[in-house]
């Protein structure tokens, strides 16, 4: 090297010089750098491990067991693959550690919640049971209602008999016409036009009879007496006889014997006999 130099030119020498100045001073820089690195990997441990320290106070997060695969291979290439004796990875997976969801604390009721909601779980269950107790009682209470009351078909006795059109029917002055089937007396009379009799006496509930030569209802049982128009006369029974509803349906009379109007009492009758 020293004839290498001595044959090389004033100029030459001094860049060969500052050539080999260069060399060695990028050789010392990088031996210091090597030397420098285990205390800089130490602080970096250092400082990774200080970041991942829960704080007391703060209970709510906390720092996952293992790395990830994703931060392993993000530490790898972020070191480039220099040797830091795994320094610089560990910094690197500890920055990249993930940390995880705080998890719900559960605090349980005290006795008097505890017995608050159980009185108002109870009290539910039972108006609950009470409301379908109730509408199991009212269905019941219906359906045994419409299955006893009674429903007739129209000519049978609590149904509706039709006995004609209005301009059939008897003459103001006519006797009485029986219908033995709905069990009444029709009669046509020129105040309250036409009315259905009930056979029944009104006092004992024997059957009157209709006597032509009296022009009057008669009955054989205590002599309770009754006008061709129903109202009492004379005797033991209480009232006038009893009607039932009459309607006229496009201008034929209809009689509901299932509708039954009590006569007024017999001290109220018009007819009723004054004794002398």
């Amino acid at each position: 090297m020293a004839e290498n130099s001595a044959d090389l030119s004033g100029s030459e020498r001094e860049q060969r010089i500052a050539e080999l100045k260069a060399k060695m001073q990028a050789s010392a820089k990088k031996n210091k750098a090597q030397a420098e690195a285990p205390a800089k990997a130490a602080q970096e441990v250092k400082a990774a491990a200080g970041a991942a320290v829960v704080v007391a106070d703060a209970p709510a997060v906390v720092v996952t067991g293992e790395p990830t695969p994703a931060a392993v291979s993000a530490a790898h290439a972020k070191s480039n693959g220099a040797a830091t004796n795994g320094a610089t990875m560990a910094a690197e997976l500890a920055q990249t550690t993930t940390l995880a969801a705080p998890e719900p604390v559960f605090v349980e009721d005290s006795p008097e919640v505890k017995a608050r909601k159980e009185m108002t779980r109870r009290e539910f269950m039972t108006y609950a049971w009470g409301g379908a107790l109730g509408l199991l009682a009212l269905q019941g209470a219906a359906g045994l209602f419409f299955f006893m009351m009674p429903r007739f078909k129209a000519g049978e006795f609590g149904g509706v008999f039709f006995i004609g059109p209005e301009s059939a029917m008897p003459a103001t002055d006519a006797p009485p016409e029986a219908n033995v089937a709905g069990k009444f007396w029709l009669v046509n009379t020129t105040d309250e036009g036409i009315k259905a009799l009930y056979m029944v006496c009104t006092h004992l509930g024997c059957l009157y009879k209709w006597e032509q030569a009296n022009f009057r209802f008669e009955c054989p049982c205590h002599g309770s007496k009754f006008t061709r128009e129903g109202y009492y006369i004379e005797g033991p029974a209480p009232r006038s006889l009893d009607t039932f509803l009459v309607t006229v349906e496009n201008g034929e009379v209809a009689v509901d014997t299932g509708k039954k109007t009590l006569g007024s009492p017999s001290s109220e009758s018009p007819a009723r006999a004054v004794p002398v």
